[in-house]
């Protein structure tokens, strides 16, 4: 507008030129500030992260473009968030398309890998001390489940609650139940490819309480070395196991072809890219 109501060349000529100059030091000033943020960081990845989600939300609409489900635009935040919560909780509820002979064939794969029965799982009781060794490991964060409780309030209240958590966390192992209560999770949207009007383009995101983290990381001990002293796993297992990796994966993956290739054998692969393969798991 200021441009505009410039009649005069030569002012015109000054503003811009002023403009671009302006917005060159602004950019050049955040530049300075955000090499500063990563140099001084303890996580240069982390805060190189933080500072890309400051800059692309920066003018994004909270609201967001409208929804199409079943032929049905939705606008309204209170509408998408009820479509969302109704496509969510059925993603699962889809009739399986498995049956059993489908099945026979991995079950005969499964006996003829373990012969021998497994034993069954001890559940040792749990201590005060493994209870604040685990809260401690946790991250210090501020994001939170439906009790608004943090992980950060939770770490430094933990002296004056430890006592009670492990009660519970105890009963709940001679009972076998877990707290329904910690089974609640909020359920944010994320979206991954393709229109964002469209719902089936999102995926659920679950943000747990603190409470039920800690007590799945006390469970996932006990499974974990009930799997690593029984030898259940592969050794093919990379994902999700301690002093493995991806890399590790990848490396035996390509030793593999190379020295095939030197025995003047011929090699072949077989890559399934599986979209959205957690929803089809039978629960």
């Amino acid at each position: 507008m200021l441009c505009r109501s410039i009649k005069s060349p030569t002012l015109k000529h000054y503003y811009k030129t002023y403009c671009r100059t302006l917005t060159s030091v602004i950019k050049t000033a955040k530049k300075l500030y955000y090499d500063k943020l990563i140099s001084n960081s303890k996580n240069s990845a982390k805060t190189l992260w933080n500072i890309v989600k400051t800059e692309t939300k920066k003018g994004r609409n909270e609201v967001g473009p409208p929804l199409n489900n079943n032929g049905k635009t939705f606008e309204e935040f209170k509408d998408k968030a009820n479509n969302f919560n109704t496509y969510f909780s059925n993603m699962n509820a889809r009739p399986a398309t498995r049956n059993a002979q489908t099945l026979d064939p991995a079950l005969h794969y499964l006996y003829k890998v373990f012969i021998r029965p497994f034993p069954c799982i001890q559940l040792t009781p749990v201590t005060s001390k493994e209870i604040k060794e685990i809260i401690k490991s946790l991250k210090w964060k501020n994001s939170h489940g439906y009790d608004e409780i943090p992980m950060r309030i939770l770490k430094i209240s933990l002296p004056f609650i430890i006592s009670p958590l492990t009660y519970i966390c105890n009963k709940s192992f001679s009972t076998g139940l877990f707290p329904s209560r910690l089974k609640f999770s909020q359920i944010n949207p994320i979206f991954k490819k393709g229109s964002k009007t469209e719902m089936s383009n999102y995926r659920p995101i679950s943000l747990l309480t603190s409470f039920s983290k800690g007590f799945e990381k006390v469970i996932y001990n006990r499974v974990h070395n009930h799997i690593n002293v029984n030898n259940i796993l592969a050794k093919e297992q990379y994902g999700f196991r301690n002093n493995s990796s991806t890399e590790i994966a990848s490396f035996n993956l390509i030793n593999n072809i190379l020295e095939a290739l030197n025995n003047k054998m011929w090699v072949g692969g077989i890559f399934c890219d599986l979209t959205k393969a957690f929803d089809y798991i039978n629960q």
